[in-house]
């Protein structure tokens, strides 16, 4: 997100996202809609959930107007932490196995090969792998001829869909095709014009005559159709010839610019990246773009424009060239700092431009651009000298920040600067202990004043500040011993029970990050009735290092609150083969009816799925019930039901081609968990999903979630190398 990230500390297991859905009762001393947000998609855990907070003496004021501070705390410091999480983000993505480890969401996953802009600006036109649209050995036999016959008898969508992609895999050769896919543009079923649209866009420069269908088809009522149509245009323009345009090209070429520009507004991320990618690969000149994109934010409103640099932010580095461009504008820093903020290290390119900036830009702006600075972290050190200076001389609301940034920047040569603010024992001393222990943490003494500081903190009438010392915590921790840190596990569980919502998940997501380490402090949580609830949702955040409170997880089943219960089943699908001693007793659930449909469901889909996770280990004896609820009229149980069979008997063929249709409705779900999962089993099948393939690429190129996208080029990949 473009914002204070609210403390999303969970990993939802694959479709708990459903039990959420449903209409069943909530536990009213826990928000779990806001604490519960993704399984594998793990949103940042704040190293300061809430800076106001840790900045003692920023403008509250300020804080409270609506301009939210934008922080990344995910990608650099607490270091080795969010290191593993991406770590565990890329080997899940290359694995794929049905051990099916947990993993959590980096902002910032990593992008192999991937390329930044040259220099001058303008957006790359680097041709991308075309190995990866389909797999060359792969092609039919079938002529183009033949094809058009096909096409022309087809009496379902189902078949123009198949024959409208055959035709797309021959790229230019299947251009006498292109009447026919520009009919199917118009056909009533949208999922027929979005598979017409990405063959003309394979079909490459023959197709550049269709340009003003596929622009048309920008405004398309269903968002996949209009992605599609974008996403053509780019790959038409990726194989044309960049130095011998006629004039009516370049004409064609340059409306596509303005429209695409236009359509970044777009409500769908999907159409958003979309228009982006092809922007890419148009490369229209930083003189051509920037007059059309003012003109189009000048016209929106801001709520319209955030969705907007989000996308943008979501190019990563490749979206620096773009954003020093922005900086440069008055009108621009804003929304350029916000990018760059949520990009993090990879916009360390735009470091000079922000140190520009800030003396020119209004105090509102300032503050992002020192956050801007901050994300980026020590890649921006050359800016703490104007950091230091701005402390000095800027407005006084700015002096939290700044030392938050210095600290993130760990820049070293404002030590004696942080010193004199820490004996002063002013409301900035804390902060400015904090980014000592960041800038030395050798410092034994530095780190344990820091703490010191930040735990006596946690006592504070004001909510911000608790919230912020309790992820402040956390992100020093990694700086203590295994006992010191089990003990501040401790001290954070006991945060739970605080008055606030927010202090509980910034406490929450603090023990989170504690990994194995946080487990003792778990166990305490389990104990309690008020604080089991996140405990379980920490133990399912931890996964398997959390193994030992699998007994008293255990014992929750038992309890017959279904919400308990269905919580506890997540917490042990998180832990995994571990967990397969509760297998019998899930599977007794499973088979069990309950008060409602919706909490039948809800506790249905979270059995299933536990049963999913622990794998082989729960025995062939679930297999039966299993393959019964494959067949359930209930598409999400059976989805979920013919996914865990996949985990439990990989080599059950059968089943395994019963899945590919259900998996591949599974890809358009609104849910992410879903989609996730979905990718990686069709991934786990190799070649039999072979005809999964143009949904995978829609995946792996359009969903909002970069982890999916990852997890989808992995997938083809697999399905492909068969």
């Amino acid at each position: 997100m473009l914002c204070l990230e609210q403390s999303s500390y969970l990993q939802m297991p694959v479709f708990k996202g459903l039990a959420e859905m449903s209409k069943g009762n909530k536990k009213t001393h826990v928000n779990r809609k806001q604490i519960m947000d993704s399984f594998r998609i793990l949103g940042s855990l704040s190293i300061l959930l809430v800076v106001s907070g840790l900045l003692a003496g920023c403008s509250q004021s300020k804080l409270e107007s609506g301009d939210s501070p934008v922080v990344r705390t995910d990608s650099e410091d607490g270091g080795e932490v969010a290191s593993q999480q991406e770590q565990a983000v890329a080997s899940q993505v290359t694995k794929t196995t049905t051990e099916a480890a947990d993993v959590q969401k980096s902002d910032e996953p990593l992008k192999s090969g991937e390329k930044p802009l040259p220099s001058d600006g303008k957006i790359s036109t680097a041709q991308p792998d075309k190995s990866r649209v389909f797999n060359q050995g792969n092609v039919v036999s079938l002529s183009i001829d033949e094809l058009r016959e096909k096409l022309s008898v087809a009496e379902n969508p189902d078949a123009v869909v198949k024959a409208t992609d055959l035709i797309g895999r021959l790229r230019g050769q299947g251009r006498a095709a292109l009447p026919d896919l520009i009919k199917l543009t118009a056909d009533s079923d949208p999922r027929v014009r979005w598979h017409a649209a990405r063959s003309v866009g394979l079909i490459g420069e023959d197709a550049v005559s269709s340009i003003p269908v596929l622009l048309s088809l920008l405004q398309d009522a269903d968002p996949v159709v209009a992605t599609q149509a974008a996403a053509a245009i780019g790959h038409i323009r990726e194989d044309d010839d960049h130095g011998s345009l006629s004039d009516s090209e370049k004409e064609l070429y340059a409306d596509a610019v303005t429209q695409l520009v236009g359509t970044l507004v777009h409500n769908d991320a999907r159409v958003r990246r979309a228009c982006l990618r092809s922007l890419q690969s148009l490369n229209p000149a930083p003189e051509q773009l920037m007059p059309i994109v003012d003109a189009v934010f000048a016209s929106q409103d801001p709520a319209t424009i955030l969705p907007v640099m989000e996308s943008i932010a979501d190019m990563g580095g490749e979206a620096v060239p773009f954003l020093i461009d922005r900086l440069k504008l008055p009108q621009g820093r804003f929304w350029a700092s916000v990018a760059i903020t949520e990009i993090g290290p990879s916009a360390a390119g735009a470091t000079q431009a922000l140190i520009e900036a800030l003396p020119e830009s209004a105090l509102d702006e300032q503050l992002h651009e020192i956050f801007a600075l901050a994300s980026i972290g020590e890649g921006a050190q050359s800016a703490g000298e104007a950091l230091v200076s701005l402390y000095g001389d800027g407005d006084s609301s700015l002096q939290g920040p700044i030392l938050y940034a210095i600290g993130k920047l760990k820049f070293r040569d404002a030590e004696s600067l942080l010193m004199q603010i820490v004996s002063d024992e002013t409301p900035l001393s804390a902060t400015a202990a904090w980014a000592l222990a960041k800038i030395k943490p050798e410092s034994q003494a530095l780190v344990e004043n820091a703490v010191e500081r930040m735990r006596a903190q946690c006592q504070s009438d004001s909510v911000f500040e608790r919230a912020a010392a309790a992820s402040a915590l956390s992100d020093l921790s990694i700086y203590l011993e295994v006992q010191e840190r089990q003990n501040l596990g401790i001290h954070l569980q006991s945060m739970l029970l605080d008055e606030s919502v927010q202090v509980q998940e910034a406490a929450a997501a603090a023990v989170v990050r504690l990994g194995g380490d946080g487990v003792p402090a778990v166990a305490v949580a389990l104990e309690n009735p008020q604080t089991r609830f996140y405990a379980l949702g920490i133990t399912s955040a931890i996964g398997e290092p959390a193994a030992k409170l699998t007994p008293s997880i255990v014992e929750l089943l038992d309890s017959g609150d279904s919400e308990l219960v269905q919580e506890a089943m997540f917490a042990l699908a998180a832990i995994g083969p571990p967990s397969a001693v509760a297998s019998n007793q899930i599977l007794a659930i499973l088979n069990e009816s309950v008060g409602s449909e919706d909490e039948e469901a809800r506790l249905h889909y979270a059995a299933t799925y536990c049963l999913g996770r622990i794998g082989s280990l729960a025995g062939k004896g679930v297999l039966p019930r299993l393959k019964e609820l494959s067949g359930s009229s209930d598409l999400m149980q059976a989805t979920v039901a013919i996914w865990a069979v996949l985990q439990i008997a990989p080599k059950d063929q059968e089943q395994a081609l019963n899945a590919i249709p259900l998996l591949m409705q599974a890809l358009d779900s609104d849910n992410q968990i879903v989609r996730l999962e979905a990718t990686i089993a069709l991934g786990d099948l190799g070649s039999l999903a072979e005809d999964a393939v143009p949904a995978v690429e829609l995946v792996s190129e359009d969903d909002p979630v970069r982890t999916i996208r990852q997890a989808a080029e992995e997938s083809l990949r697999r399905i492909q190398a068969e």
